[in-house]
């Protein structure tokens, strides 16, 4: 049931308290921003932008990719659109399905409702700021057999392919890609990779049964999320992890730190494979 309004928005508080309450760092505020940039304005940590003005005021979007870059250390235009859409699509991916999951209410992640804010040098803080919500299942909180219904799981799917990729992260991917000189699939291999965290991450906090959810969400993605990489569920020492092989890397390297991702598609397979079974016998 699609909802907006008062309804809609405490829906979409009850939801985020659920997922807050279990993952401390998955927060989002609701309801109107105050003092919001203004287009054009650099906006310091903590200043919400809201999300269709941003999006569609070209320059400066560019301008705050090329600054958030330059507080993670990098002179590149590359580096700084890679990492930029990276953490954005993390937070609007995550949330999205994190509520899904936890909370039975899907927040609608349209530029229009949203804003997003800086912490650090990244795209980190949301706010859904005029809140409309899909609610599944009575707005009860959800599990297994909530979402043993095939039916249910394909309309929830497709209202966050629709809402949050189609409807927000595309744009913000056309923008960026057409100021800056930066490859399109590697910035769409973002979307990929910060999707499957999502799932992950739920995967992690409520069990197994979050897995073939995160399956078909990428069965039936845009073809830009198609060939991006692909699960990969190991077992041993008598524990199991669910990791994402992504197929392009996202420059984080290129950062002072040097620091290459545990799934970095640099990184040999053999290597990859050893560090999940090291980090599976080491838990």
């Amino acid at each position: 049931m699609a909802l907006d309004g008062q309804e809609a928005e405490s829906c979409v508080v009850d939801a985020l308290e659920r997922v807050c309450g279990t993952l401390s760092y998955l927060r989002a505020a609701t309801g109107p921003v105050a003092g919001a940039a203004r287009p054009g304005t650099l906006a310091g940590d903590g200043r919400w932008m809201k999300c269709d003005e941003l999006l569609d005021d070209p320059e400066w979007l560019e301008a705050t990719v090329r600054r958030s870059g330059s507080r993670l250390g990098t002179r590149s235009a590359a580096v700084a659109a890679s990492l930029f859409i990276l953490g954005y699509s993390y937070r609007v991916v995550t949330l999205a399905v994190s509520c899904m999951l936890m909370g039975g209410a899907i927040p609608s992640s349209d530029p229009q409702v949203l804003a997003v804010a800086m912490s650090s040098g990244r795209p980190s803080l949301i706010t859904y700021r005029e809140p409309r919500a899909l609610v599944l299942a009575g707005g009860r909180a959800p599990g297994p057999v909530t979402f043993a219904d095939p039916e249910l799981v394909g309309e929830a799917l497709a209202f966050i392919i629709r809402d949050a990729v189609d409807g927000h992260l595309r744009l913000l991917v056309d923008s960026v890609s057409a100021r800056i000189r930066v490859g399109r699939r590697l910035l769409w291999g973002n979307v990929a990779a910060s999707s499957s965290v999502a799932f992950r991450t739920m995967e992690g906090a409520l069990g197994e049964w979050v897995k073939p959810i995160g399956e078909r969400f990428f069965a039936i993605a845009p073809n830009e999320l198609q060939g991006q990489g692909n699960f990969l569920s190991l077992e041993h020492a008598g524990r199991s992890g669910w990791y994402w092989e992504r197929r392009n890397c996202c420059l984080n390297d290129r950062l002072p730190k040097g620091i290459r991702c545990g799934d970095c598609s640099l990184t040999p397979p053999d290597q990859r494979r050893a560090a999940y079974l090291a980090g599976l016998a080491n838990n």
